[in-house]
């Protein structure tokens, strides 16, 4: 399943591939990465179920089984993995809505028929369907109350229930979780400590005391630049309590004195924003025709480098260095065009 993609839900809807939100964005980098998996469902899955995996066998299928109305409110991903030799399915459904889904068992019901579907389309000789353990991870600010069994969403007497299906899906309440109790891999603790705050204004202490300084246990420098970028993506469009300019100012104080990480990302915005003013300004020259059009273009097009940059949360020093333009005049520009009154 890994390497093949559903054309549309069984409703004629298509399923999400390229319009990702900020939230799906960095659930699914971090997820995705092999290890940081493993070490969710090491931690959070039952013991009988966790000691029975081979989690050699850990696939990550690129199908996603989510339209796209519920795009802006759910993001889900799904693993194949065998249990005593046999292969079943994990499939992960994460919520960023700001209360419990009522009906999050049907929910379930809806997207693991659609991976039970496409199992089928894929072998066609099935005796048999494949297992699917549903987890649902939940980071909004009211505690989950809702019953995780699917029958309970039915107001049926004892002597029907035999006609009515039932499966039980793990909830994970990030939310309301001590922070102490979240564990694992280092990505995995970043990302669900990140979770956990983004919509309050703890995220700021949280952020500077605990979550960046995890970025320095990565081993693999690479790696962790990797996902400070996708981490950082995030926080600039989702966490409302936190200034683009106080990220900035957090992250680099803590990453010049814990190496060149920062640097490395800073570097490479700084690459982009060049090329970015570079083609707008050779856009706006070949539209004028005249050497002071290329000339014209070419401001603009830093003017564009400016703005992304400012927004980007890069330093007004960097910005002037890269542009040549005073840093009074960034001033005026970021007040005027990026934060109006």
């Amino acid at each position: 399943m890994a390497d093949q993609k559903e054309k549309t839900t069984k409703n004629g809807e298509k399923p999400v591939v390229k319009m990702r939100s900020m939230h799906d964005e960095v659930v699914k980098d971090f997820l995705s990465e092999n290890e940081t998996a493993k070490s969710f469902f090491k931690e959070y899955l039952p013991t009988e179920i966790v000691r029975n995996l081979d989690f050699n066998s850990l696939q990550i299928c690129k199908d996603t089984f989510i339209n796209r109305k519920l795009a802006k409110y759910f993001s889900d991903i799904l693993y194949r993995i065998d249990l005593d030799n046999t292969g079943i399915f994990i499939y992960l459904l994460i919520d960023h809505k700001s209360r419990e889904e009522r009906f999050m068992g049907f929910q379930f019901l809806k997207y693991m028929l659609r991976i039970w579907e496409l199992y089928l389309k894929q072998n066609k000789n099935a005796e048999t369907l494949p297992v699917i353990i549903p987890i649902v991870i939940y980071h909004g600010p009211r505690q989950w109350q809702v019953n995780t069994r699917f029958v309970s969403l039915f107001n049926a007497p004892d002597n029907m229930k035999e006609y009515v299906p039932d499966f039980n899906y793990t909830l994970y309440d990030i939310s309301h979780v001590p922070d102490e109790e979240i564990k694992g891999a280092v990505l995995l603790r970043i990302l669900f400590m990140t979770l956990k705050y983004i919509f309050t204004p703890e995220l700021r202490h949280k952020l500077r005391e605990e979550i960046f300084p995890l970025f320095l246990e990565l081993k693999n420098k690479e790696k962790g630049t990797e996902y400070l970028e996708v981490l950082l993506r995030y926080l600039t469009g989702s966490a409302r309590n936190l200034p683009i300019d106080e990220l900035n100012e957090t992250v680099t104080q803590l990453f010049e004195e814990g190496g060149d990480l920062m640097a490395t990302i800073a570097d490479k915005w700084i690459e982009q924003g060049k090329k970015q003013g570079k083609d707008q300004g050779k856009k706006e020259g070949k539209k004028e025709g005249k050497k002071e059009g290329k000339k014209e273009g070419r401001r603009e097009g830093k003017w564009d480098v400016v703005k992304s940059s400012l927004k980007e949360g890069l330093p007004i020093k960097t910005i002037e260095r890269i542009t040549g333009f005073p840093a009074e005049e960034i001033h005026r520009f970021k007040e005027k065009v990026v934060h109006p009154a």
